[in-house]
C-alpha cells in the first residue's frame, strides 16, 4: 500500500464513522454501547492528532478552519458529554429521536467535504501514475452505501413528519396551526437533505438510480406535484418505497464491507510495521467548502411555492 492509499484508507474510514452516526435516527431497543465509544472516540480523535485529516485541514486556509469548526460542533452536539441527543445511561444509550435533524445537519456535510477531498486525491495520484485502484474502488462502494443509508433515514424522516403534518391539520379542522406551520419547515429541510444527497452522487448505476427515482417520486406525490398512482393510496407508496430502500441497502452493505474490511485490515498492519505512522497530506486534498443545501422548489403540500413557508 502506497502513502496516497494509505491517506485515502483512513479518510474511508472516517467517512464510515461519520456514516455510522446516522444509526442513530433508526428507533432501536437497544444500541450497541462499545459502537458507540468508538464512534465518540473516531469523530474528534482525528482532528486532535497528527492525523492525515488533521494534516489536510491545516493546509487548506479558510475551508479548512471552516470544515474543523463543522467536526468539532457536530461533535459537541451528538457526541459530547453535554449532549441532550445521545446520553450514556444505566439502562444503556438515550437516542432523543426528536433531534434527527440536528444529526443530519453534522452528517451529512462532514461526509460530502470527506469525499470531496478523497476525490481531488484520487485525480491527482492519477496525474502522477499511481496505483489506487483498489482504494478507488473502496471509496465508490462507501459512497453507494452512504447514499443508500442517507436516502434510508431521510425517507423514514420525510414519512414520519409528512404523518405528524397531516394529523396536526386534522387536529385544527384542515387549518393551519403553530405545530403544522412549524412541521412544515422541518419537511422542507428534510427534502432539501435528499436534494443534497443526490445532487453530490457520483452513482449513476440502473439498480441505485431506480431506487433513487422512486424516492424522489414519493417526494412528488407528498408535495402534490405528482398524482398517485391509480388505485393506489399514501399508505401503499410508501411502503413500496421503504422495501425498495431496504432492498438496495441489503445488497449495498455486504458489497462494501467485502472490499473496505480487507483493506483496513492492511492499513493497521502496515501502520503497525511503521511504527503507527501514517502518510500526511496529500496534494490535490483540499477540502470542498461546508455542503450547503441545494436549492429547493419542492414544497411540501398545503406550503406556499413562493415562500417555502406553510400557506397563511
Amino acid at each position: 500500500m502506497n502513502q496516497v492509499s494509505e491517506v485515502i484508507t483512513t479518510l474511508e474510514h472516517y467517512k464510515v464513522v461519520v456514516r455510522d452516526t446516522l444509526e442513530y435516527t433508526l428507533p432501536r431497543d437497544n444500541y450497541d454501547i462499545n459502537a458507540y465509544n468508538e464512534k465518540k472516540r473516531s469523530i474528534l480523535v482525528e482532528v486532535d492528532q497528527n492525523t492525515p485529516l488533521k494534516s489536510i485541514i491545516n493546509n487548506s486556509g479558510e475551508n479548512g478552519q471552516k470544515l474543523e469548526k463543522l467536526i468539532r460542533d457536530f461533535y459537541d452536539q451528538v457526541y459530547g458529554d453535554g449532549s441532550t441527543i445521545l446520553k450514556l445511561a444505566e439502562d444503556g444509550l438515550r437516542v432523543d429521536h426528536a433531534q434527527h435533524l440536528a444529526i443530519f445537519r453534522g452528517v451529512l456535510p462532514i461526509h460530502e467535504n470527506i469525499e470531496s477531498m478523497v476525490r481531488g486525491i484520487l485525480v491527482d495520484a492519477k496525474k502522477n501514475n499511481l496505483d489506487v485502484a483498489e482504494v478507488e474502488k473502496v471509496d465508490l462502494l462507501e459512497e453507494r452505501l452512504y447514499r443508500t443509508v442517507a436516502y434510508l433515514t431521510l425517507t423514514n424522516q420525510l414519512i414520519k413528519l409528512f404523518n405528524d403534518y397531516n394529523q396536526a391539520r386534522r387536529e385544527a379542522k384542515g387549518e393551519e396551526s403553530a405545530a403544522s406551520k412549524f412541521i412544515g419547515n422541518d419537511i422542507n429541510e428534510v427534502i432539501q437533505d435528499l436534494n443534497i444527497v443526490r445532487a453530490n452522487s457520483r452513482i449513476t448505476d440502473e439498480r441505485f438510480m431506480g431506487v433513487q427515482d422512486k424516492i424522489f417520486e414519493l417526494v412528488e406525490y407528498m408535495t402534490g406535484r405528482r398524482d398517485l398512482p391509480m388505485g393506489k393510496g399514501f399508505g401503499e407508496v410508501i411502503r413500496e418505497t421503504q422495501d425498495a430502500i431496504a432492498g438496495l441497502v441489503r445488497e449495498v452493505e455486504p458489497a462494501f464491507q467485502q472490499a473496505y474490511v480487507p483493506l483496513l485490515n492492511e492499513l493497521i498492519n502496515q501502520a503497525r510495521a511503521n511504527d503507527n505512522k501514517i502518510g500526511g497530506p496529500a496534494a490535490g486534498a483540499q477540502p470542498a467548502p461546508a455542503a450547503q443545501p441545494a436549492a429547493n422548489n419542492e414544497e411540501p403540500q398545503e406550503l406556499d411555492p413562493k415562500t417555502g413557508l406553510p400557506k397563511q
